[in-house]
């Protein structure tokens, strides 16, 4: 015997169907679902794959690009350690990319999946969280590789000074860039994820101000005990989640001036 899932349909007291509630609201066997997600797999499954073939040929030049341009002297080696060691970062580079190009379309099919059940405001609101969470990330990233990143292989480059001739590894610098662009591209959500809490009522800007200083000592113990290295992008990352916190303040701010001067009440008076 199938085992099935039953939607609630929403309706109003009279009987009538509230057109508020989801629109794609019926009976649908488990197996249905896992077809469908299986579907949905597969029309991100096979892109992502395309990407990463296509991009591998080029990756060559790509990591040159990506090295040399920005963060490298041109008259810099770097080396190898082992006969494996280039080809893994040339399939991590390809992956990465293929990721990149394919999360519009990754965001597309989850958003298509869970939509049938979700309520119009539902629907906005996922829309609303994870676009502007993306760019966020992609700020991040960026911010990481065009201004943290060439200050810190300057100073891994020039530490040795004249005892000793710096040998990098790939390897390890492309993990650098990957660490560091990540770390990041976390970081720069700060200020979406304070907006979005006094959005939703959850958290007051009164409150996350009163609260500065454990906020700040949160995020230095996490820096500097949790992902501490000895390269100091930790140190970097720490005054810069400080800024950003404050940066959410001064938009929390404006959200609550907003808020008080149409009459929208605040959650510590509802």
């Amino acid at each position: 015997m199938k085992e099935r899932i039953r939607r609630p349909v929403p309706r109003t007291t009279e009987g009538v169907l509230n057109l508020d509630g989801p629109i794609a609201d019926e009976e649908l066997p488990i197996l249905e679902h896992l077809i469908e997600l299986r579907r949905r797999f597969i029309h991100i499954i096979i892109p992502f794959g395309i990407a990463t073939v296509l991009m591998f040929p080029f990756s060559n030049l790509v990591l040159k690009l990506l090295l040399f341009h920005n963060l490298f002297p041109e008259e810099m080696a770097l080396f190898v350690y082992s006969p494996i060691e280039w080809m893994s970062v040339r399939l991590l580079l390809s992956f990465l990319f293929a990721l990149s190009v394919t999360i519009p379309l990754i965001i597309f099919e989850t958003f298509a999946f869970i939509r049938p059940g979700l309520y119009p405001s539902e629907r906005r609101f996922f829309l609303l969280v994870v676009v502007p969470s993306v760019c966020c990330y992609a700020l991040g990233a960026a911010f990481a590789y065009l201004f943290v990143l060439p200050w810190i292989i300057s100073y891994l480059i020039a530490y040795s000074g004249d005892v000793a001739e710096v040998a990098l590894s790939t390897k390890r610098i492309f993990s650098l860039i990957l660490y560091t662009g990540v770390g990041f591209g976390m970081i720069f959500q700060i200020p979406f994820i304070m907006i979005l809490a006094v959005k939703l009522r959850i958290v007051t800007h009164e409150w996350l101000r009163d609260k500065r200083f454990i906020f700040y000592g949160l995020m230095i113990g996490i820096m500097f005990f949790i992902v501490a290295d000895p390269t100091g992008v930790s140190m970097i990352m720490a005054v810069v989640a400080l800024a950003l916190f404050e940066l959410g303040l001064l938009f929390t701010r404006l959200i609550g001036r907003r808020e008080r001067s149409s009459g929208i009440p605040r959650s510590d008076q509802l």
